[in-house]
C-alpha cells in the first residue's frame, strides 16, 4: 500500500480526480436501493404509472452516469502507473547491468530472472482496476452510513462482514509473502537450469546418456513448482470461497434481521430490500479488495528484492577522463579475493608497465588469470591496494571512458542477442563501414560473416552459442578491435582457434607491440609466453612472482636503464620483497 500511496502522491492532480470520481460513484451507488424503496412504497401502494416512469428514468440516468464515471476513472487510473512502471523497469535494468561484478554474482541467476518476470506482477498489482478496487473501499463508508440510517443492527452485520473480509485479506497477504519466501529459498529447486540443460544442451544429454538424470531433475523441479502453484491457487481459491460465503451469510443475516424488523413494523419491505442491496454492494467491495491482497503482497515482495539489489554497489559512470591516455599501468600492492572466500586469490602484486611493454599472466586453471584481466578492466575491485592508469586510481576513472581505451578480448566470448553488426559496434556505435570491415578482416572473420544469411545483419541467438567456439572467438576479437585503445587485454586468446586464427592473434600482438601499445595477455601457451617482456606467475601463492620474459631480448626498442639494471619494473621492487 505504501507503493500505491507513493504513486498517487506523485500524480496529485490525477489522484484528486480519482478520489472525487470514487466519491461520486459511491453516491450514485445509493440510487438503486432508493429506487427499490420508492417503487415498493409509492408505485405499488398507489399504482401511478407516471411515478414508475419517473423513478425508472431517474434510476437509469444514475446508472448511466455511474457507468460513464467508472469508465472515465479507469482511463484516469491508467495514468497513475505509466511513469512509475517505466521507472521501475529502468531501475531494475540498471541494477542488473550496473551492479559491480562481484556483488552481482552473489545474486542467483534464478533470482534475477524471477525479478524480471515479476515486473508483470507489480504492473498488475498497480493496474487501473486494482487501484480503483482499493479506492472503492474507503468510500463504502457512504453505503455504511446509509445502512446506519436505516437500522444500526443491519449496519452492524455488514460492518462485521467487512471486518472479517479485511482479516482474510491480511491472512492472504501473509500467505503470499510466506510462499514467496519459500519459493526463493536456497533449498528450493529452480526450473531455469533444468530448462537450459534440456533446451541448450541436448547433444550433451544424449552423448553421455544423461536422459534419466535430466528427466529426474525435470520431474523433481516441476513437481516442486506445481506443488507451490497449487498451494497458491488453493489460497486464492479459499479467499474467493470465503468471500462468496461471507456475502451469502451476510445476505441471510440482513434479510433475517430485516424480516423481524418488518414484522415489528420498524421498517417496511422496500427498506429491507434496499438495505440488502446496500449491504451486498458494500461486502462486494471488500471481497474484491480481499482477493487483490495477495497480488499486492507479491508485488511488495518483488519491490523489496529490487530495493536490495539497488543497494548493491554500482559501477561508476562519472569520474576522471584522461585527455590522452598513454598506456601506463601500475599495480600497487594489489590483493584480490572473491566474496565469501577466506583466502585471497593473489596478494601483494606490485609492478609498473610502460607503453609498449608486454606482460604475460600465466598459471594453471583457477589461479585467477581471468580475474586479473577483469581487475584491469575495472569489472572487479581489488580487496586491497590500487590500480593506476597514467598515475590515476582506476576507481576514480569514468568506466565508460576507460572501456574505450582498451582492446579487451575476454575468455568468455558471450555475444548479445542482437545482430552481428550491433555486437561489433556496441563499444563504438559510430564506427563506419570501412573501419568495421578492417576489424573483421584482422580477426579473420570475413568468411564467417560472408556465410551468414544476412551478413552483418544476421541475428545472434542464444548469446552466440549456435556459433562454434572458434567462430565466436573471432567475432569477439573483431569486437575488441573496434576501439583504438592503448591498452590491450587478451584473456586466453588462442583458446578454440584453428591455425589461421592463432596466426591472426600472433600477428595482432606483434602489430600492437610495434605501435607502442601496452599489452597484457593471460595465457600459458608457450607461443604467447615467448613474446613476453614480463611474466607474472599466478601459480606462486600467495604473492605471484614477476620475472623478465624472453621477449625483451629480441625487441628493438631501447630499454630504460632502471629496467635494464633490475629484474622488475621500477615500481615493482617494493612488492616483491
Amino acid at each position: 500500500m505504501i507503493e500505491l500511496i507513493a504513486r498517487l502522491l506523485s500524480r496529485p492532480g490525477v489522484a484528486a480526480l480519482l478520489l472525487l470520481s470514487s466519491f461520486v460513484i459511491s453516491i450514485l451507488m445509493l440510487v438503486p436501493p432508493i429506487y427499490v424503496m420508492q417503487v415498493l412504497n409509492r408505485y405499488v401502494a398507489f399504482g401511478v404509472d407516471g411515478t414508475l416512469f419517473t423513478l425508472a428514468s431517474g434510476a437509469l440516468m444514475a446508472i448511466v452516469m455511474e457507468f460513464l464515471l467508472r469508465w472515465a476513472r479507469l482511463r484516469i487510473a491508467n495514468n497513475v502507473s505509466v511513469k512509475a512502471d517505466d521507472e521501475l523497469a529502468r531501475k531494475l535494468g540498471e541494477a542488473l547491468t550496473d551492479t559491480r561484478l562481484g556483488h552481482s554474482e552473489s545474486v542467483k541467476t534464478a533470482t534475477k530472472r524471477r525479478l524480471m518476470m515479476d515486473l508483470e506482477v507489480v504492473q498488475g498489482a498497480f493496474s487501473a482496476p486494482s487501484i480503483n478496487t482499493v479506492l472503492d473501499v474507503p468510500f463504502t463508508i457512504v453505503l455504511i452510513i446509509a445502512l446506519l440510517i436505516i437500522d444500526p443492527m443491519l449496519a452492524g452485520v455488514t460492518i462485521s462482514a467487512c471486518l472479517f473480509l479485511s482479516l482474510c485479506a491480511i491472512a492472504s497477504a501473509m500467505a503470499e509473502k510466506h510462499a514467496a519466501r519459500e519459493r526463493s529459498g536456497s533449498d528450493r529447486p529452480s526450473i531455469g537450469p533444468i530448462q537450459d540443460d534440456i533446451v541448450s544442451a541436448p547433444g550433451v544429454v544424449r552423448a553421455f546418456t544423461g536422459r534419466s538424470f535430466v528427466l529426474h531433475g525435470w520431474r523433481t523441479t516441476v513437481r516442486a513448482q506445481q506443488a507451490m502453484a497449487r498451494k497458491l491457487a488453493h489460497n486464492r481459491g479459499m479467499i474467493s470461497t470465503i468471500s462468496n460465503a461471507t456475502t451469502a451469510v451476510t445476505t441471510v443475516a440482513v434479510v433475517g434481521i430485516g424480516a423481524v424488523l418488518v414484522v415489528r413494523r420498524e421498517i417496511d419491505v422496500g427498506i429491507l430490500i434496499a438495505a440488502n442491496i446496500l449491504s451486498a454492494r458494500t461486502v462486494a467491495g471488500f471481497s474484491r479488495a480481499a482477493f487483490s491482497a495477495g497480488t499486492f503482497a507479491r508485488a511488495s515482495q518483488t519491490l523489496a528484492r529490487l530495493r536490495q539489489l539497488e543497494r548493491m554497489p554500482r559501477e561508476a559512470k562519472s569520474g576522471a577522463m584522461l585527455g590522452d591516455f598513454a598506456g601506463r599501468l601500475t599495480f600497487d600492492d594489489v590483493t584480490f579475493a572473491y566474496g565469501g572466500t577466506t583466502a585471497p586469490l593473489f596478494e601483494g602484486v606490485t609492478f609498473s608497465l610502460e607503453p609498449g611493454d608486454i606482460l604475460i599472466v600465466h598459471g594453471a586453471n583457477g589461479t585467477g588469470k581471468s580475474s586479473f584481466a577483469e581487475l584491469v578492466m575495472g569489472l572487479r575491485d581489488p580487496l586491497r591496494g590500487a590500480i593506476l592508469v597514467d598515475g590515476v586510481d582506476l576507481r576514480q576513472v569514468a568506466m565508460p571512458w576507460w572501456r574505450t581505451q582498451t582492446c579487451y578480448l575476454p575468455q568468455d566470448t558471450t555475444l548479445l542477442n542482437a545482430t552481428i553488426s550491433d555486437n561489433l559496434r556496441i563499444l563504438n556505435p559510430s564506427l563506419d563501414g570501412p573501419d568495421l570491415n578492417r576489424a573483421i578482416q584482422a580477426a579473420e572473420a570475413r568468411d564467417l560473416v560472408a556465410r551468414m544469411p544476412a551478413g552483418l545483419e544476421t541475428p545472434v541467438e542464444d548469446n552466440g552459442r549456435h556459433f562454434a567456439p572458434g567462430e565466436r572467438k573471432r567475432l569477439a576479437l573483431a569486437r575488441a578491435l573496434t576501439t583504438d585503445g592503448k591498452l590491450v587485454i587478451f584473456d586466453e586468446p588462442l583458446e578454440g582457434l584453428d591455425g589461421p586464427g592463432k596466426a591472426a592473434i600472433g600477428g595482432l600482438l606483434k602489430s600492437f607491440a610495434a605501435s607502442g601499445r601496452t599489452i597484457i595477455v593471460c595465457s600459458s601457451d608457450p607461443a604467447i609466453i615467448r613474446e613476453a617482456d614480463w611474466l607474472l606467475d599466478l601459480d606462486e601463492k600467495p604473492r605471484p612472482t614477476l620475472k623478465k620474459g624472453p621477449g625483451r631480448k629480441g625487441r628493438d626498442t631501447q630499454v630504460k636503464p632502471a629496467l635494464a639494471d633490475n629484474d622488475l619494473p621500477a615500481a615493482s621492487q617494493g612488492g616483491q620483497g
